[in-house]
């Protein structure tokens, strides 16, 4: 859903697209408590928090002055979580319009200017072809495909034949089924947390970078 911004029926949609909105809470660090929005409606949905709450407070001071690239960002909630435990800059790739304008708001509601988020409107795997990861640097990458996403296969192939400096963490939200239970071919799966049918796996290279 694209709301209007112009037009006779554009105070109407805005109206409505505000009331088709839920919020979280950041759940810890210098912005702790932090309201955001977060569409509802939609194919997007946010990372459970009791997901995020374990899978950062398993990073710990990792984060510190990290940059942390927010893969399927949606409206922001995990990239936002780890500009506020510590990370110096976050990268925050979404193509969907709606959950675009959710993330910019939360940006700006929570005081984040361009020296610590960039937004890359794109497509995450067409980010990844054309290797724009890379020009990033980032020690983190945080993936939580929609559920409906086809192509964790071919993702995680990608960062199996990533030929770069130093390997950064992946981690990887998934269904239990979504990917096998042997290593991709190049990977190495450090870390498995079960939440329901929510699992996440912690990646590193295989050739211990």
């Amino acid at each position: 859903m694209v709301v209007e911004r112009t037009g006779k029926n554009s105070g109407l949609r805005q109206a409505m697209a505000r009331t088709n909105k839920k919020q979280i809470r950041v759940i810890a660090g210098s912005l702790k408590g932090r309201m955001l929005e977060y569409p509802v409606g939609t194919a997007l949905r946010p990372t459970m928090q009791r997901t995020k709450a374990a899978v950062f407070d398993s990073l710990g001071d990792a984060l510190h002055d990290t940059v942390f690239v927010d893969l399927f960002a949606a409206a922001g909630g995990v990239g936002i979580e780890a500009l506020s435990r510590g990370a110096r800059v976050v990268h925050f790739v979404e193509r969907d319009g709606y959950a675009l304008a959710c993330l910019e708001s939360n940006l700006k509601r929570c005081d984040i200017g361009s020296d610590q988020s960039v937004v890359h409107t794109a497509d995450v795997m067409a980010f990844l072809r054309d290797c724009r990861l890379f020009d990033h640097e980032p020690a983190i990458v945080y993936a939580d495909p929609p559920y409906e996403f086809s192509k964790t296969g071919v993702f995680l192939e990608f960062f199996g034949r990533m030929d770069y400096a130093y390997f950064p963490l992946l981690i990887l939200e998934h269904r239990s089924n979504a990917i096998p239970d042997d290593d991709p071919p190049g990977l190495a799966r450090v870390k498995l947390k079960r939440f329901g049918q929510s699992w996440v796996s912690f990646f590193v290279s295989a050739r211990g970078e």
